[in-house]
């Protein structure tokens, strides 16, 4: 027992000793701190390049010094900084007839906040449009290429505000663009920049905003908007040459409006939606709601071309109109919102709902593919956040695996297109799945899982939709079950689809009925608004690897046949009574097609 009092007394001392001269060692670097800002390598960072003289941009600094940036700039971080010249802040202070010494601190941070970019951007990405972050002041810049007219020198243009003189200067702490003006906010509102646009060229744009009113919501400081623009040409192309003459075309396409200035508003209220827009954003976006409506308008990419309703699907055939992003009124800021300029009519129509018949495999990522639809190719597995419409969560790292299988003649490889995604819905693993869904006009659908049975598995569907309340499916099924089949006769050669559309079951596959090809009810839904929804599945139980193949999802409206078409092997649609020989694929039965009798 000594030995180990021994023991624990000179660990007790030497771990005291040793706590001691680390205090005392770091009292020693601390007073060698005192008063210093931290920079961790001699690398120049921004404001050390603004102190230089001969870079010509010294006196911004004094600006950051009044706003208490200095520090920010000296320190490490990932900035990006848009410096004007000594010049354009003379100019600027001459315009404005202001000082340095009569500008206040709050007037210094407006401005640096403009100024500065929390992120490192070298003009490699930079694309005519708003830049990818915003200034630090919450209000992004904009970008675009322009050509002096003078010497045909190709330049960036920055904020319409600002030419890039020097770019890509990389220092310790990001980069720095020297600009030949200095940027301001913009100060006019949506309806006094709609108000100042030249009357040759959008004189009845800016009547109708006029006369519905509309000006006081885009004058409106306490909200942002983006705003579409059609100008005197695009009327005069469509024969829309009078007040009169919209309004005989909006009561074409929304019959049952029927007053005038109801059709009016509606029509300027659909060229606006909430928030602030860039082209950049629309990108990225499929549908968005316009102002106090449940119209939605629907965003879409043709190769470059940014399309606003451009509708092919079903019975809807509508040409997409495009974004003019080289418009000058195109990703123009202002004070409340963004104004983009279109070459085409946007207005509301009446559409009917119409079915659709979805082959989940459809995504993006997917059909850019060289091996999409090719029967055979190998297995591709997409893990979390590689599919852009497709979003999972759970545990044990899920995936969904896309598959083209080659077409047998027993019909147990039957799918559509010969395509199927498998993914394991599984509390243990993939816990939710949610879907983008195809463009859904307004009305009421039942939906249809269709799939291949597999392994057993419950869930609930959930449809949601932006601003409503998420409808959840009554239907929960277990994915293992057969399908059950009915005849109409003891021959069991002819099925009775009404009964089993009556329990919820129905055969989807035009070729060969088979009860392992599954298609389920799952419940009705109510599409609020034409658009982009989500369909989300939930896990219930466990399930065994690799989970189940899913084919389709078929949204179908209430009031139509949910039976049929059905769907053949390559895409087509099969109506009632049409004969096996002539459903893909060929079985080699030979078709009689009765002849047309002569006309007499």
């Amino acid at each position: 027992m000594k030995n180990n009092s021994i023991k624990v007394s000179f660990w007790k001392n030497l771990f005291f000793l040793l706590g001691a001269f680390s205090l005392i060692e770091f009292a020693s670097c601390d007073d060698g701190m005192k008063d210093v800002i931290y920079k961790t390598s001699n690398v120049q960072v921004v404001d050390e390049f603004l102190e230089d003289q001969k870079n010509n941009v010294s006196d911004f600094l004094a600006i950051i010094d009044k706003a208490d940036y200095r520090g920010m700039l000296h320190a490490y971080g990932t900035y990006t900084c848009f410096i004007p010249t000594n010049d354009a802040l003379r100019v600027y202070f001459n315009e404005t007839r202001a000082s340095l010494e009569t500008l206040t601190k709050e007037q210094a941070e407006e401005i640096i906040g403009l100024h500065i970019v929390n992120d490192t951007l070298s003009t490699n990405a930079f694309v005519d449009g708003r830049l990818p972050s915003p200034s630090i002041s919450g209000q992004y810049l904009t970008v675009r290429t322009q050509v002096d007219e003078t010497n045909g020198e190709v330049y960036l243009e920055l904020n319409r505000q600002a030419r890039i003189l020097q770019k890509n200067i990389l220092l310790g702490n990001g980069y720095v663009h020297v600009i030949d003006k200095i940027l301001e906010s913009a100060k006019k509102t949506l309806a006094e920049t709609i108000e100042n646009l030249p009357d040759e060229k959008y004189s009845f744009i800016k009547g109708l905003v006029k006369e519905t009113e509309f000006d006081k919501v885009l004058s409106r400081t306490d909200a942002i908007f983006t705003f579409f623009l059609q100008s005197n040409k695009v009327y005069e192309d469509l024969g829309i040459n009078s007040k009169n003459a919209l309004l005989q075309r909006l009561k074409e396409n929304t019959p049952e409006v029927t007053t005038d200035a109801e059709l009016l508003l509606n029509y300027v209220k659909y060229h606006c939606v909430p928030d602030r827009k860039y082209v950049t954003d629309l990108m990225a976006t499929s549908t968005t709601p316009t102002y106090d409506s449940k119209q939605v308008l629907a965003f879409s990419m043709n190769k470059e071309v940014l399309l606003i309703n451009d509708f092919k699907v079903g019975k809807i055939i509508e040409i997409g109109i495009p974004i003019d992003r080289n418009s000058e009124w195109t990703d123009l800021t202002c004070a409340n919102g963004v104004i983009h300029e279109i070459e085409g009519q946007i207005e509301i129509r009446s559409r009917k709902a119409y079915r659709i018949y979805w082959d989940i495999a459809e995504q993006p990522e997917i059909k850019a593919l060289k091996t999409f639809r090719k029967s055979g190719s190998p297995a591709v597995v997409f893990k979390q956040d590689e599919l852009s419409e497709m979003t999972w969560g759970g545990k044990n790292t899920p995936t969904v695996t896309y598959y083209c299988d080659t077409y047998t003649s027993d019909g147990k490889t039957q799918y559509v297109y010969s395509d199927h995604l498998e993914f394991r819905l599984d509390t243990n693993v993939m816990q939710w799945l949610e879907l983008k869904t195809p463009l859904l006009v307004e009305g009421n659908y039942k939906i249809w899982i269709c799939w291949r049975r597999m392994q057993a598995i419950t869930f609930r569907s959930i449809f949601k939709q932006d601003g409503e309340e998420d409808q959840v499916l009554p239907t929960v099924f277990d994915m293992s079950a057969y399908m059950p089949l009915y005849y109409t006769d003891d021959t069991k050669k002819n099925v009775d689809y009404d009964k089993m559309e009556q329990e919820g079951w129905k055969q989807y596959n035009a070729k060969t009925i088979i009860n392992v090809f599954n298609s389920r009810l799952v419940g009705t839904i109510r599409v609020v608004a034409t658009g982009r929804h989500t369909l989300r599945f939930e896990a219930l139980g466990g399930s065994k690897a690799p989970g189940n193949a899913w084919d389709m999802i078929q949204f179908i409206p209430v009031d139509e046949d949910q039976v049929w078409p059905m769907v053949a092997a390559n895409g087509d649609l099969i109506y009632k009574g049409t004969p096996g020989c002539q459903i893909y694929p060929d079985d080699g039965s030979k078709c009689v097609v009765e002849e047309p009798e002569p006309v007499q």
